[in-house]
């Protein structure tokens, strides 16, 4: 048994799809230390302050929140290893170990894994947290601190892994494999989003607890907050400890339902890897057959096109790595969007462009890191001087794939908040914005996107922020406001809308003919020089 827990237990460890040249234990070292700094440092921050009433509550849900979204973000990351996978199967099905035992040892190593995280995230900041609370009983405020936020994470945990239980349970496996992946994609997302507005929904707390909001019940972080209030009273209030009780019985549903969907889940997850094929055995629908032929022939045509766009589809879809970069900017970009947002019509003009703005950037940054590095030599070796190919496939796969569902997903929002005149037209003016900023943004890029050695430290980070931060203002507000002034200028619209295409199709024409004498595809970036010389001499 005790060899089958420390086996599991290191498969939530293993990181092959980040770094598969990482050596684990040094993986877990970082990512202890890595996990327990923020709590520890805004502890610290706060050690200057005295909070006292509704600002001490406030600042409990913040730790509350940190607790509970970094946990819930850590499960869902692990989403995989929760169950039993096929190579687990095959090794140790043949060895005399009942399903029981294999259940036993995989329940004691997520509990196991849950204990080492939820003490590393909330260690410190339960430390230091009696220089924030002040009072007489250092060891209670210790105790009672630990206690809330270690409970408030062990029901993101619970809740998480329920999720997975319930769609394994309920969903047949070719349906369960879809839906996971992208589930696991946006759940991921969301919580990196919630992690940025922490403070910011910790901070509109007591006043929603004030006006006994409809929205305290949408929060679990406010739950576990009043249930905080009956450990250690602060403004003794009755609404507040109410919501300590809602606490206490998601809490405890959240269990129960981990309970009811792991086991029979963990079943019927072994009976389907013991039992059928990994790929879908009917393979793709007929649907998505009839759109990858339609795509091909009327868009693609060309072979070179065909393969890359292809290629990038099924890497976004499988590399876990990626997923996770843009599940990441998507929901930095989405706090974002929310803090800057703004309800009147200005601010619907500006949530498009400001999306379609992080949308591309974030695709600008996960196409440099490789999937396969070693797995290049595919490219390589079937290179024909076909560089302009190569790119116009990741153009159309950008502006298929990803700016076109993006407006498509805005689409009943423009209708419902505009007339169908306006709506049209403020479609039409973020996809052709959203197409030249992807041009802009790939201007210089010749690689096919995940085959190209990539070299982090090179780049300038405060350099790039600046340009991004300028970039995202300058583009989401600018284009915002034309958008808005030339609504009622019918003749001002038909000129920005020829003047955009007559500069696109000069822009491609001059691209196309730099890239007819352009090296071929970069696949190795140039990385630091083994000597660098301060170039002294004259």
């Amino acid at each position: 048994m005790r060899i089958l827990i420390r086996h599991f237990f290191e498969r939530f460890l293993d990181t092959e799809s980040l770094s598969p040249q990482g050596e684990p234990e040094a993986n877990f070292t970082q990512a202890l230390g890595f996990l327990a700094a923020p709590g520890a440092f805004i502890a610290l921050l706060f050690q200057l302050l005295r909070f006292r009433g509704w600002e001490l509550v406030m600042v409990r849900c913040f730790f509350i929140s940190f607790s509970m979204i970094v946990i819930g973000f850590l499960v869902v990351f692990e989403w995989d290893a929760l169950f039993p996978d096929r190579r687990d199967y095959q090794i140790l099905t043949p060895l005399p170990v009942g399903l029981g035992q294999l259940f036993l040892a995989k329940a004691l190593a997520f509990g196991l894994f849950l204990g080492v995280f939820l003490l590393d995230v909330n260690f410190f900041s339960s430390l230091l947290w009696p220089g924030i609370e002040g009072g007489s009983s250092l060891v209670g405020a210790i105790g009672a601190h630990l206690i809330m936020v270690m409970l408030s994470g062990l029901f993101a945990a619970l809740s998480m892994a329920a999720v997975q239980g319930v769609l394994i349970t309920v969903l047949p496996a070719a349906a369960f494999r879809w839906v996971s992946v992208w589930l696991q994609t946006l759940i991921m997302g969301a919580l990196v989003m919630f992690l940025f507005l922490s403070f910011w929904v910790a901070s509109l707390f007591p006043s929603l607890v004030k006006q006994r909001s409809p929205w305290l019940y949408a929060f679990p972080g406010y739950w576990f907050a009043g249930l905080y209030e009956h450990l250690r009273p602060a403004v003794k209030s009755p609404y507040l400890l109410h919501l300590g009780d809602i606490a206490a019985w998601a809490l405890a549903a959240a269990a129960a339902l981990f309970v009811l969907t792991y086991l029979p889940g963990y079943r019927r997850h072994a009976r389907k890897v013991s039992e059928a094929p990994q790929p879908s055995p009917s393979g793709p629908t007929r649907l998505h057959l009839a759109l990858t032929r339609a795509i091909d022939r009327r868009i693609l045509r060309a072979p070179v096109q065909i393969a890359v766009f292809h290629f990038i589809n099924q890497t976004i879809t499988r590399s876990m790595k990626h997923r996770l970069f843009l599940a990441t900017y998507a929901g930095c970009g989405a706090a974002l969007a929310v803090a800057t947002f703004d309800s009147g019509r200005l601010g619907l003009l500006r949530l498009p462009l400001t999306l379609s703005f992080i949308l591309v950037s974030a695709l600008r940054a996960a196409f440099n890191f490789p999937s396969e590095l070693r797995a290049n030599w595919t490219f390589q070796a079937s290179e024909n001087h076909q560089v302009p190919d190569s790119l116009a496939a990741m153009r159309k796969w950008i502006v298929l794939c990803a700016i076109g569902p993006l407006f498509l997903l805005q689409t009943p929002m423009e209708f419902l908040s505009f007339p169908w005149t306006l709506a049209l037209f403020h479609l039409a003016f973020g996809i052709a914005l959203s197409v030249v900023l992807m041009e802009v943004m790939f201007l210089g890029f010749c690689k096919v996107p995940f085959t190209c050695a990539y070299f982090p430290g090179k780049i300038n980070l405060v350099a790039l922020s600046v340009i991004y931060v300028f970039g995202f203002t300058m583009y989401s507000n600018t284009m915002a406001g034309l958008e808005s002034w030339m609504e009622g200028e019918p003749l001002a619209i038909a000129i920005f809308f020829a003047a955009i295409g007559l500069a696109y199709l000069m822009f491609t024409r001059w691209r196309d003919r730099q890239l007819d004498d352009a090296t071929p595809l970069e696949y190795e970036d140039d990385g630091d020089p083994t000597v660098r010389t301060l170039e002294l001499s004259a």
